[in-house]
């Protein structure tokens, strides 16, 4: 059974086709006038039914927690051959960087008035071919910048907008992505972390009980500040033909709640503005339209969407788009006083109590507090230890009934490795 969808303002047809199929090849491809070296993401959907599939870098659109709620089910297509041609001869190969993200070998920029085409070969020998696409108009991203606003359904927080324009004014279209990254400060972070000096009782040579027991050690690493980088997967479009010309302004690029933890300390944004096609467009709106998530390819139903990208036989489904396209980019940053000077700070990740005081009985009856009249006490410390769910956080002087000698606290709360990298990105700027 085969629909057949008309859009106004499109120049080709888009078809979705109810179909069962075994494997779906996803392709994410938009080459740009940026010198870099591009950047092709394959991978495999089981079924129509399961294409929930965010990109895979950094892959979740953060709201009130980093990324955990949602799982990458696409499968990265591994070996395959990936070759851009254009229309001078020249041909581009890539070369898989990580599993299912091929990168080209060389840097290389698009030109406007040539067109370029996507070759892939998969490793089980089936071949895909894009249509050829020609890059249009010259993005200017002109202004980000950040207000403090209340939206329509009443909710307080932070705007992002944006300001740009196609310098070609040729009434052509804008489609946005972001890169936002934000500073985390594990609250109850501490100078020290457990070392386990034995796991499990013991025995000297003379018999004597040698016990469970930890030792408070320097910690290794940094785990007080870290970053986390979380790229863009909602679709965000302007069309020229609500414009006077080819300008955008105002164009709400992110909302973020003031109970975000993503605000709670510093936060930047990378704001990428691609001017795009008649028929580009058209796609990432009968996309969009599909998505009830702001997963790229979310929930497509009732049918197929068909890009331009075609297999070799009719088994060989492929949901995609290759595009060519003229990008720019800006970045901001702001701090969370900046906005709410003098506010309390958003709730912390996961809602996360990291004011809660928690003391666990090693087990070592030489330092721990008396054992309940039951005997059952919580799940011992060194156990805990091993499984990285709690942190130190300071001593117990008088350890209680089923209590050890310390407190802690739940590891992301002491520990900001367990959400984002202690490593700086070479763009921040405190």
């Amino acid at each position: 059974m085969t629909f057949t969808l008309f859009l106004a303002s499109c120049i080709e047809t888009f078809e979705f086709e109810t179909r069962e199929v075994d494997t779906i090849l996803i392709v994410e491809a938009t080459l740009t006038d940026e010198l870099s070296n591009q950047t092709v993401l394959l991978g495999r959907a089981a079924d129509l039914d399961n294409v929930n599939i965010p990109p895979y870098r950094n892959n979740v659109t953060t709201s009130s927690t980093p990324e955990s709620s949602e799982v990458d089910t696409r499968i990265p297509e591994k070996n395959a051959t990936v070759t851009v041609l254009d229309d001078m001869g020249n041909t581009y190969p890539f070369s898989e960087s990580e599993e299912g993200i091929y990168e080209s070998e060389t840097p290389f920029a698009t030109e406007i008035g040539r067109n370029y085409q996507l070759l892939i070969t998969t490793a089980d020998g089936r071949s895909y071919t894009s249509e050829s696409r020609e890059a249009v108009g010259s993005s200017n991203l002109e202004n980000i910048y950040a207000e403090r606003i209340v939206n329509d359904a009443g909710e307080e927080g932070m705007a992002i907008y944006a300001d740009g324009v196609d310098e070609t004014n040729s009434r052509n279209y804008f489609r946005y992505t972001y890169e936002e990254t934000y500073k985390i400060i594990a609250p109850n972070w501490t100078e020290q972390e457990f070392e386990i000096t034995r796991e499990a009782l013991e025995f000297d040579q003379f018999d004597n009980p040698l016990y469970p027991d930890v030792r408070l050690v320097p910690r290794a690493q940094e785990e007080q500040v870290c970053y986390k980088t979380v790229n863009s997967t909602a679709i965000k479009l302007a069309s020229a033909d609500l414009l006077d010309q080819s300008v955008s302004e105002r164009k709400l690029i992110r909302f973020i709640s003031r109970n975000n933890p993503i605000l709670s300390h510093r936060y930047s944004v990378l704001v990428k503005q691609f001017v795009i096609s008649d028929d580009t467009h058209s796609y990432y709106q009968v996309l969009d339209s599909f998505s009830s998530s702001e997963s790229v390819f979310s929930e497509i139903q009732p049918g197929f969407l068909e890009g331009n990208i075609r297999g070799d036989t009719e088994e060989d489904i492929v949901i995609g788009y290759f595009d060519v396209s003229s990008v720019s980019q800006k970045r901001l940053y702001f701090d969370y006083v900046d906005f709410f000077e003098g506010e309390e700070l958003p709730p912390y990740f996961f809602n996360v109590n990291c004011s809660r005081r928690l003391s666990f009985p090693i087990p070592n009856p030489e330092r721990d507090g008396p054992p309940s009249p039951d005997g059952a006490c919580p799940e011992p410390l060194i156990s805990r230890i091993k499984r990285e769910t709690v942190e130190f956080t300071f001593l117990n002087g008088g350890p209680g009934i089923c209590e050890g000698p310390y407190f802690v606290t739940p590891r992301i709360c002491g520990d900001c490795t367990a959400l984002g990298t202690n490593v700086k990105p070479d763009f921040w700027i405190d």
